[in-house]
């Protein structure tokens, strides 16, 4: 057997294999198609959310307060919202998303000690593998 055939039948061979590891992926997806999607109809289904959720009209316009505080490079202004969103609602998905956005201002506040945790992590996982 030649070279070129040796090459062909091995780059057959990896076309086959990669077909066979993509196909059974694309044919059972499962990911709601609404919420690929963008353009006008995904704009009004997001609008009529908003009215419909107030809070998440109140997580919307947090988020992006936070970005303008984010570029002003303000990170005690950030945590002080959140903090003061725990204390005026009760509302469970605003607490939740409130602790959240705190622990990333957290993470970010503090890189040095965000790296030390996730390369322990990385490590502890690397152990368990072995």
């Amino acid at each position: 057997m030649t070279n070129l055939a040796k090459t062909l039948l091995f780059g057959t061979a990896l076309a086959i294999a990669g077909a066979s590891l993509v196909l059974p992926a694309q044919a059972h997806d499962t990911r709601d198609t609404h919420t690929m999607q963008r353009g006008p109809m995904a704009k009004e289904r997001f609008a009529r959310a908003v009215r419909n959720h107030p809070e998440l009209a109140v997580a919307v316009d947090l988020r992006r307060l936070e970005m303008l505080y984010r570029k002003q490079g303000d990170e005690a202004a950030i945590v002080a919202m959140y903090q003061d969103l725990l204390k005026r609602t009760e509302q469970p998905k605003l607490r939740e998303f409130a602790e959240r956005r705190l622990r990333h201002a957290d993470r970010v506040a503090h890189p040095d000690q965000t790296i030390a945790e996730l390369r322990a992590r990385i490590d502890a996982k690397l152990g368990e593998l072995r």
